[in-house]
């Protein structure tokens, strides 16, 4: 009985979310160029030309959109790897997805994580490469 209400206790939070998304504010960072080719958590080599990111506790392979409050940029990329929960820095971001958001200079920024189903995800990267298609021509 106590392993069930304890159990109860745990879960009882998430219920109270509902369908809101999984949201976090804080500090957003990217990777140094010397991880380039090296295995991430999930498996997948760090390619620092993909939308990919590393947080501490978020599921491998779930997708989020990440908004610079600073300059209004947002881009969107997969969790693909793992930092550790004592860090300062919410996220931890590919090198291309640090330009998108324009923080390569500062080497970090203030960001609004949104949790996004793989549907959003892929239809956002999808508009983004329409859009620059489009800019090209």
């Amino acid at each position: 009985m106590k392993k069930l209400l304890f159990l109860f206790l745990c879960l009882a939070p998430l219920w109270a979310i509902g369908d809101k998304p999984f949201q976090q504010w804080g500090k957003a960072t990217f990777y140094a160029s010397h991880y380039e080719g090296r295995p991430t958590t999930s498996g997948e080599k760090y390619d620092p030309a993909l939308p990919t990111a590393a947080h501490a506790y978020l599921p491998l392979h779930s997708y989020v959109k990440v908004h610079n409050l600073s300059n209004g940029q947002t881009v969107v990329v997969k969790i693909n790897d793992r930092m550790s929960r004592k860090s300062r820095f919410v996220i931890d971001l590919s090198k291309s997805a640090a330009q998108d958001l324009q923080i390569i200079g500062a080497g970090s920024a203030q960001v609004k994580i949104t949790g996004l189903s793989k549907e959003a995800a892929l239809a956002y990267w999808e508009k983004e490469k329409t859009a620059h298609e489009q800019d090209k021509s």
